[in-house]
């Protein structure tokens, strides 16, 4: 991968149902393969799925998925999560799989359409722990993280309308958080400079790992 990339997935469709897209799905990649995806429901605007972790080449055209952390289980290096690849003629990614179907508890053949597009500028950082991860992409920006046992996330655009030039969007509640939430959903810092790739910074009462720097 030569630049970080913003991932918009467009639908899923479960085999042999057919193709629809319920949630708000952005996925955010550095160059490393370290990534944020976080999937919340439009209907109801709760939590879907939140994960985040490293992407990296299982076989040709296959990406293979390895969480470290995510909403749905304490175990994350558990899941396996594989997916094959295919270009579309529109410029659109075809991912097909299988992975469980939470409608139904049973692993099922998925294919997801996926619109990607690739920037210049990129911040991917977690916590020591590990217990938060925050990542910047262009114009998008997604936290996500388990505080004294509550998960939450969000996705935040940059408009210039809303705090710092930032508006959030699909989010859980900011009283899911018990302690520490006013932490959990601050934006990163617009100056990053100083954070270069592989080193670790102090920033808002945390101590991060930086994954990825880019400008």
């Amino acid at each position: 991968m030569s630049r970080a990339s913003i991932s918009f997935r467009e639908s899923i469709r479960w085999l042999p149902g057919e193709a629809s897209e319920p949630t708000r799905t952005i996925v955010l990649t550095a160059r490393n393969g370290a990534f944020l995806d976080v999937r919340f429901n439009v209907e109801d605007g709760s939590l879907d799925w939140a994960f985040a972790g490293y992407r990296s080449s299982a076989e040709p055209n296959s990406t293979k998925f390895t969480h470290h952390i995510d909403s749905r289980t304490p175990n994350p290096l558990e899941v396996v999560d594989v997916g094959t690849n295919m270009p579309l003629p529109n410029g659109r990614t075809l991912e097909t799989g299988e992975m469980v179907n939470p409608s139904t508890n049973l692993v099922t053949q998925y294919e997801e359409i996926w619109r990607d597009e690739e920037c210049e500028e990129a911040v991917f950082v977690q916590n020591i722990s590990g217990s938060v991860w925050r990542a910047r992409a262009g114009a998008w920006q997604l936290a996500l993280g388990r505080t004294h046992g509550d998960f939450w996330a969000w996705q935040a655009s940059r408009n210039g309308s809303g705090e710092d030039g930032w508006t959030r969007g699909y989010s859980t509640s900011l009283g899911a958080v018990s302690q520490d939430s006013s932490a959990a959903y601050t934006y990163l810092p617009e100056d990053c400079q100083g954070w270069t790739s592989g080193s670790t910074a102090e920033w808002g009462g945390d101590r991060w790992l930086v994954l990825q720097n880019e400008r």
